[in-house]
């Protein structure tokens, strides 16, 4: 075979192999086909053809998909931890002033709080903690939407005619204080886990969620026995707590961007590196 008809074979055996399903070319291809654009038909900033699939593998093999949350810029919703905190720390400001005696007579006022328990404290915290689950925070999603379900119930239950204010008129008051006290005590065993997961977090959030303990604390332990004092200890925890979830919610919304400063939140945990034994270095998480 001379030189040319060799050529000529090795040529259109190269172009046979150039769209086969595994050549480099035609992986090429594909790769740009499945690459994310934008509204001109070009590939965003920072995009890596040889890094296509970052958060997992491609539509095309599910069993090798990762579940991992994409970074903020890739989120499809905004951080929803401020409006949580802000709704949960209005109510349980106005709540635990109306608990501890404040202004109003002791247990007086909860009427006013209908409609905020069930519009603020209740639906706006509930959407803020299914946005922070589609956003991969599990821990905010789980704690704001356990609450948001807890003060909308809490607000469906002073409506006239749902049935739980009849049903309560019927029964005893000491049979009433003790089933509030079983509500009681079983958030507080959730609130607890919920400070068990801040104990590595800045100090903001312990403060927050150790006031939260107590006032929770406290308050079981004053309806279970029909303690008043024990009650009202509890508001003005329930108080301190509330004005600290406003707090953690400042420090999200004002920063260097919009302030003049970042607040303070007390960062006294450093985690330690670990090594990654694969890529030969340390991490940092």
């Amino acid at each position: 075979m001379d030189n040319g008809t060799e050529n000529a074979a090795t040529g259109s055996q190269s172009n046979s192999n150039r769209n086969t399903p595994g050549s480099p070319r035609r992986q090429m291809a594909n790769e740009k086909a499945y690459a994310p654009q934008n509204h001109e038909g070009q590939q965003p900033l920072g995009y890596n053809y040889n890094n296509p699939y970052p958060f997992g593998a491609p539509p095309m093999a599910p069993q090798e998909l990762q579940l991992i949350a994409p970074p903020p810029q890739f989120r499809r919703f905004g951080n929803a931890a401020a409006l949580g905190l802000i709704t949960f720390g209005i109510c349980t400001v106005q709540e635990s002033m109306m608990q501890a005696g404040m202004s109003v007579g002791y247990g007086h006022g909860y009427g006013s709080m209908t409609a905020q328990s069930i519009a603020v404290a209740g639906i706006a915290q509930l959407l803020a903690g299914l946005w922070q689950i589609a956003n991969g925070d599990t821990f905010e999603g789980a704690a704001f939407t356990s609450f948001g379900a807890s003060w909308l119930a809490k607000g469906l239950a002073e409506v006239p005619g749902i049935g739980v204010i009849a049903y309560q008129e019927n029964e005893s008051p000491d049979l009433v204080r003790k089933q509030k006290g079983i509500v009681a005590l079983t958030w507080s065993i959730w609130v607890f886990i919920l400070l068990a997961g801040n104990v590595k977090s800045h100090v903001a959030n312990i403060v927050l969620f150790g006031t939260l303990n107590l006032e929770l604390h406290f308050s079981c332990a004053g309806t279970w026995l029909g303690h008043e004092r024990l009650t009202k200890a509890g508001g003005w925890f329930g108080f301190f707590c509330g004005l600290s979830a406003m707090y953690n919610a400042a420090v999200i919304l004002l920063n260097e961007e919009n302030f003049w400063f970042n607040l303070p939140v007390g960062n006294w945990y450093t985690p330690t590196p670990i090594e990654d034994e694969e890529a030969g270095g340390i991490y940092e998480p």
